[in-house]
């Protein structure tokens, strides 16, 4: 970085060359993946009973070999990849005036496409088929050369004593694209494959066989043991990237007013937005057409194959008649945020130094997650904009460290050295989607939503019941869709459980020699032993609504993570 200072102005340039290279390795699906959701037995119909339990459905397609949906994945998917990346940057702060600042700024950013030097990679084109990144095509994904990111931003004192502020800022942020989207979607709700090495095509072709509505015979393969050839009635599910995809950016932009409040306060309060546009999102780009997966009838396709009549109702049949799912990741998302952020602060007051943060807040978006995450229906993304994953109304936390003020009587290394320490959250809680129970739409895609028929919080009390768990919402004031049709509520509709935690701790500081001292430590966390709760399932079977969980263990830290019941822990700590 260089930078060079000429009468009101401060100049800086810079630059950055970043070159990622990740080893990956996923053989999700080696062992198959099957789905039973109790519609293809005889006793399929008993799903139209509200009083049936569709678990005990499902459970009997299972025993009984009636499956739904199958894949299986064939080859070896390892590959080794690369991610070249680079920017440039310019900015000035100018001094306006005694009592206005300006800064401005510029950015370069180029973020290449996902490659490698074997040419193993591969998308699906829909004019051309399958296309391997190299041969055809030079990467994945079209090269972006133009992202240029303008900030600006001002600081004005409109007092001469100074204790009052306006700040304002507005800037474009380019986002890097992360690389797992393109690589790892483990666990789609469709059977589709991990990412761009799982397609039968490149120098290491990689096959993922569907097979789906049969009858499981003692016996007899499922599925076939070496390469797939794309013909016949074999089905292979893609993956792919659309080929205009471009980086990902936001338009932040911030307002505030900063006041002193004596000599050791200050309070701070103001607006704080966002803008994401052309963000990463994953959908079926041959998703077969509603209350297709109802029909049990045999199709003869345009190869002479013989199919099921929902790969008939793929978008793509009549040209590739052997291509099931095709995931692709898209820059279609788009989200949009927008809060009240207040903050107050102080330094060395009478031995306090704190600082209390509330914020007012909504997120929402399309899809949170690019990645292992399908919308409700792919022909339709902005049926899925939403509260965000991350939405939080309101949020409010604290930290105070208050060193005691020592006592002339008695031993200093007693009286002197005490500091007091806290640490406070509030928040309320995260939004939950509620899910269908089985594939109401029989598009193949499982991402189903439920119907509210009802208060969603009628009669349950939030108390836990049998120490077991707590029932959050109300299991009568929902249902299933009707078979053949999309579920009615919208992503991430109901709020979770909130979360409050306390923390406490005790320091004293004991001087040992001139450059070394000792600090015995008591810390407590969550004082006053809240119960924490987990998210509770929003899928419409047993269990639904309920939270069975803290927060800390559902995080991958039972006991002592974050909002886990009250514990504490004893320190020595040796600072030279």
């Amino acid at each position: 970085m260089l930078s060079y200072v000429t009468g009101k102005h401060q100049l800086r340039f810079g630059g950055e060359f970043r070159r990622t290279q990740v080893d990956v390795y996923y053989n999700f699906g080696a062992r198959g993946v099957f789905d039973f959701t109790g519609g293809q037995g005889p006793w399929a119909g008993l799903a139209n009973n509200p009083n049936q339990d569709t678990n005990v459905l499902s459970l009997a397609d299972f025993m009984a070999g009636y499956v739904y949906q199958s894949t299986n994945t064939i080859g070896d998917s390892e590959r080794l990849v690369h991610v070249n990346s680079f920017n440039l940057f310019g900015q000035d702060a100018y001094q306006a005036t005694r009592k206005l600042n300006l800064n401005f700024g510029l950015r370069y950013e180029y973020e290449g496409p996902l490659h490698d030097n074997t040419q193993d990679l591969s998308v699906f084109i829909p004019s051309r088929g399958l296309v391997v990144a190299g041969h055809g095509i030079p990467a994945i994904y079209p090269q972006d050369f133009l992202n240029f990111s303008p900030r600006v931003g001002f600081a004005y004192q409109p007092r001469d004593n100074r204790n009052f502020v306006v700040r304002g800022s507005y800037g474009i942020f380019f986002d890097t694209p992360p690389i797992i989207p393109f690589l790892d979607n483990v666990f789609l709700l469709n059977n589709g494959p991990l990412g761009t090495p799982d397609n039968p095509a490149g120098n290491n072709s990689v096959f993922s066989v569907q097979v789906n509505d049969y009858t499981i015979v003692k016996d007899q393969p499922i599925f076939p043991t070496g390469p797939v050839p794309i013909s016949g009635s074999n089905v292979l599910n893609l993956f792919s990237v659309s080929q205009t995809l471009r980086t990902p950016y936001y338009e932040m932009y911030s307002l505030n007013v900063q006041q002193s409040l004596g000599q050791h306060w200050i309070l701070q309060v103001g607006y704080v937005g966002s803008e994401g546009r052309r963000l990463l999102i994953l959908g079926d780009i041959n998703q077969a057409a509603l209350g297709s997966g109802f029909n049990s009838t045999s199709v003869i396709g345009p190869n002479g194959g013989t199919f099921s009549y929902q790969q008939s109702a793929r978008p793509f049949f009549t040209k590739y008649p052997n291509f099931g799912v095709i995931n692709a990741v898209q820059s279609e998302g788009t989200s949009n945020y927008s809060s009240l952020q207040a903050t107050l602060r102080s330094s060395q007051w009478h031995g306090l130094t704190a600082q209390f943060s509330y914020a007012w807040g909504h997120n929402l978006d399309d899809m949170t997650q690019a990645c292992c995450t399908l919308p409700q229906d792919s022909t339709s993304l902005r049926e899925d904009y939403g509260n965000s994953d991350y939405d939080v109304r309101h949020h409010f936390t604290a930290n105070a460290v208050y060193n005691i003020p020592g006592s002339s009587h008695g031993p200093q290394w007693i009286t002197h050295g005490w500091q007091l320490n806290t640490v406070m959250s509030f928040r309320t809680g995260f939004p939950f989607t509620v899910h269908a129970t089985t594939d109401t739409s029989a598009t193949g895609e499982n991402t189903d939503r439920g119907d509210q028929i009802g208060n969603a919080y009628s009669g349950v009390s939030h108390s836990l019941v049998n120490h077991s768990y707590v029932q959050w919402v109300n299991p009568a004031a929902f249902q299933d869709p009707p078979q053949g049709s999309f579920g009615t509520m919208r992503r991430n509709q109901l709020t979770g459980p909130g979360f409050a935690s306390v923390d406490l701790s005790v320091f004293k500081n004991i001087p040992v020699t001139e450059r070394l001292k000792a600090q015995f430590r008591v810390e407590m966390f969550n004082i006053f032993n809240r119960l924490n709760l987990a998210p509770p399932s929003g899928y419409l079977f047993g269990g639904f609504g309920q939270s069975t969980d803290t927060i800390g263990d559902y995080n991958g830290a039972p006991g002592i993570g974050p909002g886990e019941p009250f514990n504490m822990q004893l320190a020595l700590k040796l600072i030279f």
